[in-house]
């Protein structure tokens, strides 16, 4: 029995002792635990010092050095713009540099640079001078041309900064309201737009230029006549067979998906055959016609400038397939009239397989192509479409949709 006592207390005190301590632990360790940012010691970094600042359209670049401090973290710019709205600029410890953008109009405003650590400790601030020239939107717009074109207005411009910019269209209705239509996204240099789908009467086009931060410039109005522009009835469009051509009827595609309205996705196109380039196709168009321009549409979705999608090629044209000589390979215009020769345009020049938002929006509004004065003044019936050289150098020819304009005879 004592035995058992004893081994009964042991047991007791072994199962009372060791909680009570553990909860004493418990209680000191819940004393000291400080819930602070990771690499805390309480001291601010040491100032940013200014180097120099380059001011430039719409902001300025301020570079400088930043303190040594082993757990320094960021620099942050912190001002107000135009629109009194406050705003901050935060780089890395690795950065030298901060860059100021958004501004609208030219100004003088202040930055204040400050550092900041691991612990959120921030350090006293550097004010920073900055004189923000013109925003580039306003050059933009005054160095706008307008002419009337077919269907509308076509706008030739300089973007010498390539700033992202919108270039917005309204026109003038009979009571003098301004009602807004249109907007034409770009970041390219010195390039030309048209705004089409007008009749061929007097109209007051209205544009003004907006950039990514909703600045936005003073209104120009150019009041032209659009040439008159209609667009070819694709339900008259056939398949001709000609010595030469290539099938656009392969792997489950067909030929007719280049003129049936559909090109939003890349299921939906003519397809040849891996066969060498260059690749032809002939189309009746139904009916006689002086064309004016196209629009080239390619297959869409992840093959978007690549995969076959013409990069250079040729059209040509005949009224009729009347005394067409013998067809020789090596000259497939042989007989026929050239209606041009075109490339496609690609907005950011990057290799295929990596494609921006202006490209896809770029494609999606089919890609426009105008007829010399030469070509327009023919009368044409057919068409033979001819690629010469695919987007990514591929022996095939994918065409997502084709659509024509002109006057019809």
């Amino acid at each position: 029995m004592v035995g058992n006592t004893i081994i009964m207390k042991i047991e007791f005190n072994r199962y009372i002792i060791i909680p009570i301590i553990s909860f004493s632990i418990l209680i000191l360790g819940c004393k000291e635990d400080k819930h602070e940012p990771n690499g805390s010691d309480n001291i601010p970094p040491g100032k940013v010092v200014i180097n120099s600042i380059i001011n430039r359209p719409g902001g300025a670049v301020i570079n400088f050095t930043p303190p040594t401090n082993l757990d320094l973290l960021y620099i942050k710019g912190k001002y107000f713009n135009e629109k009194n709205e406050k705003k901050e600029v935060i780089v890395s410890s690795y950065i030298d540099s901060l860059n100021i953008n958004g501004f609208g109009l030219a100004g003088d405003y202040e930055v204040q640079v400050t550092a900041l650590d691991l612990g959120n400790n921030e350090s006293a601030s550097v004010t920073a001078e900055i004189s923000p020239l013109e925003a580039p939107i306003h050059a933009i717009l005054e160095s706008i041309q307008g002419m009337e074109d077919f269907g509308g207005i076509n706008l030739s411009y300089e973007n010498p900064t390539r700033a992202n910019v919108s270039l917005n269209m309204s026109i003038e209705n009979d009571n003098g309201d301004v009602v807004f239509k249109e907007s034409f996204y770009t970041s390219q240099s010195n390039s030309s737009y048209s705004f089409r789908g007008y009749e061929p009467k007097p109209t007051v086009f209205v544009i003004y230029i907006e950039d990514r931060w909703g600045n936005q410039t003073d209104q120009r109005k150019f009041e032209v006549t659009p040439l008159e522009d209609i667009f070819l009835d694709k339900q008259l469009f056939s398949i001709v067979s000609m010595p030469g051509d290539e099938s656009f009827s392969e792997y489950g595609f067909s030929a007719n998906q280049i003129w049936d309205g559909s090109w939003s996705n890349q299921w939906n196109c003519g397809h040849t055959n891996f066969l060498p380039l260059p690749h032809q196709l002939s189309i009746d168009l139904g009916q006689n016609v002086k064309l004016n321009r196209f629009k080239l549409y390619q297959r869409g979705g992840s093959e978007l400038y690549k995969h076959g999608n013409p990069r250079e090629f040729r059209l040509y044209g005949r009224e009729n397939l009347d005394n067409l000589p013998i067809y020789d390979p090596s000259k497939p215009g042989d007989g026929w009239i050239l209606l041009g020769d075109f490339e496609s345009f690609k907005p950011s020049g990057l290799p295929p397989g990596s494609n921006t938002e202006e490209d896809y929006l770029f494609q999606d509004n089919g890609e426009d192509f105008v007829f010399s004065l030469e070509a327009r003044k023919k009368n044409i019936r057919y068409i033979r479409f001819v690629n010469d050289r695919s987007w990514n150098n591929q022996m095939v020819t994918v065409i997502g949709e084709l659509s024509f304009w002109g006057g019809v005879n």
